[in-house]
């Protein structure tokens, strides 16, 4: 009965535990990615508004970043940070060529005298710039029902507008919380200031007041430019006073005609100076491919490398419907309907994935998976009657002798066996998302196969699918989201066991639902990090999952 038994662990095994798996599904992924996609602003009221001030709609992208003034562009630019009695003050030059096909090469200038020694200014100026290269591509995402118009008697207009909440990941997402105001006058813009309506924090520091301001300039050629761009801001950090001032002008514009506007000789003189000191910024991915051309629809897409870890802890019945050892069915000495096995798994996986494209990703994982488990089976006591009968044949009373003396053998009765058993598990996987405003949709689909520890051999893959709908609570980016579990178990598992020196097939019939339902919330920390929990409830297991990744 203890080998009996043991084989019914190895046939649940089969399709019970590798669920434990499922959430390698990058749920953190699809959520921050399908969660966010702007809307389309073909035809909308803030486009007619521009248009009816003769207003490029290249504004809102002058005020997201200076970068895109120019696909080959030298700027000058000074930060003062002032925090309690420290003071630091930085100067550089950034230097932006673009090649035919679109790549750019943004490199750092400095002379080593005009950065403050009291910090890594290289490492935080080359964030700062990754941050202007990265607002380029969301410079569709202001919200174009937020586009308004106030005319004034001396021909001065301002137009004001606000940041689309969708559009911004989480590490740039202060252009949420900030508004605009651009000065016309007599038809032609002045200025443009960018200033808060409440507190938010921004790279450790808790930020009371900011203020971007930036002044225009139309060239010879009519192009408008960004004549400098001024940016203040008082806050905290841990408690001590903060001021940060910003600068950035223009140096040099470049275009692919040969045209070339020199804004300042003598700093462009700098530049070339060959004992200037130069660090190259790297800005480009390779992967999601189509990224930029999906950031610049204003649609905010995850880091494309990550890696995670799952803990999720599962109890499972198992009903059974038929037992065959041999080929010999077993049914009337253990009554397979009022058989049992009871199981509760906890399993460990690492994952890591890879976005292909901005809607696609796909993910491999190894984990371990250690079982305990207890097969409570209804002994129907026919074994002892056939016994009873036989001997009884042979001699009276025999057999009534031979129950008295061996009565768990005569009579109905439970037979437990417990179980204790670990697993290696390894699996692949892949997940499409949409979205739209709030609201996300996506499936996943993961293959899945487990093996005992200290064998060779893998058992039969398990397919499960998830569907998954769910909301974002945008302000807090978290993640709130409902869906199902598909389990493609099959209601007959078979195999060959070796066990010692046993060795026989066995076919077993299950009753198991294929569907579960599931429940779930995840919230993102920072621009990297992210923790997931997942509930897990069907007619036949439950489970609970908690999950902590890191995006690259």
């Amino acid at each position: 009965m203890e080998v009996f038994g043991t084989q019914i662990m190895k046939v649940l095994n089969l399709f019970s535990f590798r669920t434990l798996v499922l959430f390698a599904t990058p749920l953190f992924w699809w959520a921050s990615f399908s969660a966010l996609s702007a809307e389309s602003k073909a035809d909308h009221p803030g486009k007619e508004i521009f248009k009816r001030y003769s207003l490029s709609e290249d504004i809102p992208k002058l005020a997201m970043s200076s970068l895109m003034q120019g696909e080959h562009l030298v700027e000058y630019a000074t930060r003062k940070i002032v925090i309690g009695d420290n003071v630091r003050e930085s100067k550089v030059f950034l230097v932006k060529n673009t090649d035919t096909k679109g790549n750019i090469d943004l490199r750092i200038k400095y002379n080593p005298d005009d950065l403050d020694e009291q910090e890594q200014v290289i490492d935080e100026i080359e964030a700062f710039v990754r941050t202007e290269y990265r607002l380029r591509h969301y410079a569709e995402s202001y919200d174009p029902y937020s586009v308004k118009a106030k005319e004034h008697d001396n021909g001065r207009v301002d137009i004001f507008f606000e940041y689309s909440k969708y559009a911004l990941p989480q590490d740039i997402s202060y252009f949420r919380h900030l508004s605009v105001k651009v000065e016309l006058v007599n038809g032609q813009p002045q200025t443009m200031s960018i200033y808060n309506d409440q507190p938010f924090k921004f790279n450790g520091y808790q930020i009371e007041s900011y203020l971007q301001r930036l002044d225009f300039k139309r060239l010879e050629s009519g192009k408008l430019i960004i004549d400098s761009k001024h940016i203040d801001v008082e806050g905290k950090k841990r408690d001590k006073p903060v001021r940060m001032n910003t600068m950035i002008r223009p140096i040099a514009i470049y275009d692919d005609q040969n045209e070339v506007t020199v804004l300042d000789h003598k700093m462009l003189e700098q530049v070339s100076d060959p004992r200037m000191r130069e660090e190259s910024v790297v800005l480009d991915r390779v992967f999601p491919l189509m990224g930029d051309m999906v950031r610049r629809q204003g649609i905010d897409l995850p880091l494309p490398f990550g890696v995670s870890v799952a803990y999720r802890n599962q109890n499972m019945d198992i009903p059974f419907t038929d037992f065959v050892i041999q080929g010999v069915g077993l049914n009337d000495l253990f009554d397979p309907y009022a058989s049992i096995g009871a199981v509760n798994a906890e399993s460990l996986t690492l994952r890591a994935d890879l976005n292909i494209l901005p809607f696609w990703n796909v993910y491999g994982l190894v984990g371990k998976i250690n079982v305990d488990a207890q097969v409570d089976a209804e002994y129907t006591g026919e074994a002892g009657e056939f016994l009873r009968d036989k001997l009884n044949n042979k001699l009276p009373h025999l057999g009534d002798a031979f129950c008295s003396e061996l009565s768990a053998l005569c009579q109905t009765g439970r037979v437990k066996i417990p179980l204790s058993l670990e697993y290696d598990v390894v699996g692949l996987g892949t997940t499409l998302s949409v979205g739209y405003k709030e609201f996300f949709a996506s499936v996943s689909g993961s293959y899945t196969k487990t093996r005992l520890k200290d064998t060779d051999n893998w058992g039969d893959g398990i397919v499960t699918v998830q569907p998954m709908l769910g909301y974002q609570l945008v302000d807090y980016r978290t993640q709130l989201f409902v869906g199902a579990e598909y389990q493609g178990l099959d209601s007959r598992m078979a195999g060959h066991v070796v066990a010692g020196d046993l060795e026989f097939d066995y076919d077993i019939g299950v009753s198991l639902s294929q569907w579960a339902y599931l429940v779930g919330v995840n919230k993102q920390l920072g621009k990297n990090y992210n923790l997931t929990f997942l509930y897990n409830k069907g007619e036949t297991r439950d489970s609970m999952t908690v999950n902590f990744g890191y995006r690259f």
